[in-house]
């Protein structure tokens, strides 16, 4: 399944290939640093709106063009697509506890990630 930040991901990869324009330099379009585009791009950083309109701006295209949904979804997320090419219903159980587990180590990870910010000291 498709969320709405992997649809504008994908058509704003797709539109810096289209333009011949790499990552940095809608980076220096919007002011941000590299890192922050490609954390944008990678989904762990969400785009707002006002940024959404830059980017059509950079574009020269219309903001609707960003948010629209492929006609054709391709699966992304490798045990999934894999899980389509397996026929044995034991071999699909077990990439569907593959996944499940994958999920709750990511998880795990994120949760860890942000108890260690919690415990952080408050700067007033």
């Amino acid at each position: 399944m498709l969320n709405m930040n992997e649809v504008i991901s994908s058509n704003i990869m797709n539109n810096l290939k289209k333009n011949g324009k790499r990552q940095i330099d809608l980076a220096n379009h919007l002011g941000i640093s590299k890192q922050v585009m490609s954390n944008m791009l990678g989904g762990s950083r969400t785009i707002n709106a006002a940024e959404l309109q830059e980017i059509a701006v950079f574009f020269k295209i219309p903001m609707e063009e960003l948010v629209k949904m492929p006609k054709e979804v391709r699966e992304v997320n490798v045990v999934r697509a894999f899980m389509g090419k397996v026929d044995s219903p034991s071999a699909k159980k077990g990439l569907e506890i593959a996944d499940q587990l994958a999920n709750l180590i990511c998880f795990y990870a994120k949760a860890n990630e942000n108890a260690e910010k919690m415990m952080q000291p408050w700067e007033a």
